[in-house]
C-alpha cells in the first residue's frame, strides 16, 4: 500500500511550523508529520469491511490545512481525542477489489466513493444509533472521538485502502471518475445550502468561490432558481467561472467594501469612530465560505436583521469577532459542516446520493472546475498547484492514481 498520511506528534507540528517560517520546504521534510511510505498491505479486519483500489482523488481544502499544520492547539476539535496517524485524501472514487463474507450491498469491481472515515454508528457496526446518525447527519455521530474496534487504513492519496463498507456509496455508471470525485465537495455544498434555504426574490451572497463555493453557487440556484446570487472571487478568473455557473453578479475582494454592499442591497450605511462601519439592510443570507475573522466580522453587518449567516469556511484558530449583530440585529450564525439527509422533492435523500444525481442529471456542472492532474509521485507539485492559486489558476487539484 503506496499512501500519504500524517503522523500526529506535537513535537513534529511545533518544529515544522517554526522551519515552515523559513521555507516550505519544512512541511515535506523528514522532520514533519507527513510521510509518502510503502506500507505491507493489511488483512481485513472484519466480516463486513472492504478493500478499495483507487483511480482518483481530489484535493481538498481540509488536506492542506492538515498538511501545512494549519490549526491552533486551543480551538474545540482539538481537545476531542484524535486519531494518531491520519491518511490524507476523501474526495476519492475507487473500485472494489476485496469483500468480507458478510459484504451484500456491492460486487467487486464496482465503483464506489467514500462518505467518511469509519466514525459514525454505522460504520462501528452499531445497533442502536445515535440522534445525529438516526437523522442521517452522521458527521456529528455521538460516539465518533470513542476509541474503535479496527482502525481503517489508508486514504485517497494512495493506491488503495480498507474500511467497513458502510463508509461507501456506489457510483452510478453515467458518472466519470471526474465527476465523482466531485460528490463529496457537492454533499457538503448541499448541506449547506439546506441549513438556511434561499427564498424567492432573495438577494444571496457567496463569500468565496474555491471548490466549494462554486458548487454552492450551483446549489442554491437549483434549489431556488428565483434568487439574486452575488459572489466574492478574488481572481477575475474566478469571477468569471462563477457567473458561467449561476452567480448573477460578482464582485472582487478588492471592490466589497461597505459602500458596494450598500449599494448593491440598496442598504443604509453609518459611519461611527475610527473608521466603524455598519449596514442597516444587506444580503437576506451570506454563505462565508472562507471563515477567517475579516470576511465573518464582514458577514455579520452585511445581512439584514433577522438575515442569516451560514458558516461553510474552516478555520481552525480562536477568532477575534464582533457578535453583537446577533443580538442588536438578530442574525442567525449557523455552521455547516459535512453532509445529511435532505428532503428533495418529497423525498428523504442522502446528499451524496443527491449530489451523484445532479451530476448525472447535468444539473450540476463540474467540468471547468477540474483544473489539474498529478501522478501520487508528484505530490510535493500537486499540492503546490493546489496552494498557490495567483501563478497556476487552480480550483480542484487531482491525484491520478
Amino acid at each position: 500500500m503506496n499512501t500519504i498520511y500524517l503522523d500526529i506528534s506535537i513535537p513534529r507540528i511545533l518544529l515544522t511550523r517554526l522551519l515552515g517560517r523559513f521555507s516550505t520546504a519544512a512541511y515535506f521534510a523528514s522532520t514533519s508529520p507527513l510521510h509518502f511510505d510503502a506500507l505491507p498491505d493489511p488483512a481485513l479486519p472484519a466480516d463486513n469491511w472492504v478493500r478499495v483500489r483507487n483511480r482518483m482523488c481530489g484535493i481538498c481544502g481540509s488536506d492542506l490545512h492538515q498538511l501545512f499544520v494549519d490549526a491552533g492547539l486551543d480551538v474545540a476539535p482539538v481537545a476531542l481525542p484524535a486519531h494518531k496517524r491520519i491518511y490524507l485524501g476523501h474526495e476519492m472514487v475507487g473500485e472494489i477489489v476485496e469483500m468480507g463474507p458478510k459484504v451484500f450491498q456491492f460486487q467487486p469491481g464496482q465503483r464506489v466513493v467514500r462518505w467518511g472515515r469509519a466514525d459514525d454508528c454505522l460504520a462501528r457496526g452499531r445497533t442502536e444509533l445515535c440522534p445525529p446518525c438516526q437523522r442521517g447527519h452522521r458527521v456529528l455521530c455521538q460516539h465518533a472521538s470513542e476509541p474503535r474496534q479496527h482502525t481503517p487504513l489508508g486514504g485517497g492519496f494512495g493506491d488503495s485502502f480498507i474500511t467497513p463498507a458502510a463508509t461507501l456509496l456506489p457510483v452510478p455508471d453515467e458518472l466519470s471518475d471526474e465527476q465523482a470525485i466531485f460528490t463529496e465537495p457537492l454533499a457538503v455544498a448541499i448541506h449547506a445550502a439546506n441549513r438556511r434555504p434561499a427564498q424567492s426574490g432573495e438577494q444571496i451572497l457567496v463569500l468565496g468561490v474555491g471548490t466549494i463555493g462554486f458548487l454552492l453557487i450551483q446549489t442554491i440556484r437549483v434549489l431556488q432558481p428565483d434568487c439574486q446570487i452575488t459572489a466574492v472571487a478574488q481572481f477575475p478568473w474566478q469571477a468569471r467561472i462563477a457567473r458561467q455557473l449561476g452567480a448573477d453578479r460578482t464582485i472582487s475582494t478588492s471592490e466589497t467594501t461597505y459602500e458596494t454592499v450598500t449599494e448593491l442591497t440598496s442598504s443604509a450605511l453609518y459611519e461611527g469612530r475610527s473608521g466603524n462601519q455598519m449596514i442597516i439592510g444587506g444580503f437576506d443570507a451570506i454563505f462565508d465560505c472562507v471563515g477567517i475573522p475579516q470576511t465573518l466580522n464582514d458577514a455579520l453587518r452585511w445581512t439584514r436583521a433577522n438575515g442569516t449567516v451560514v458558516l461553510v469556511g474552516v478555520n481552525l484558530h480562536r477568532m477575534k469577532i464582533d457578535l453583537t449583530p446577533v443580538w442588536h440585529q438578530e442574525v442567525d450564525l449557523i455552521g455547516a459542516i459535512g453532509h445529511d439527509i435532505v428532503n428533495w422533492q418529497g423525498e428523504q435523500i442522502s446528499t451524496f446520493d443527491l449530489a451523484m444525481r445532479w451530476m448525472s442529471q447535468e444539473q450540476i456542472k463540474t467540468e471547468p472546475l477540474l483544473t489539474h492532474r498529478f501522478p501520487l509521485h508528484q505530490y510535493r507539485k500537486a499540492f503546490d498547484t493546489a496552494l498557490n492559486k495567483t501563478a497556476t489558476q487552480s480550483i480542484k487539484v487531482a491525484f491520478d492514481l
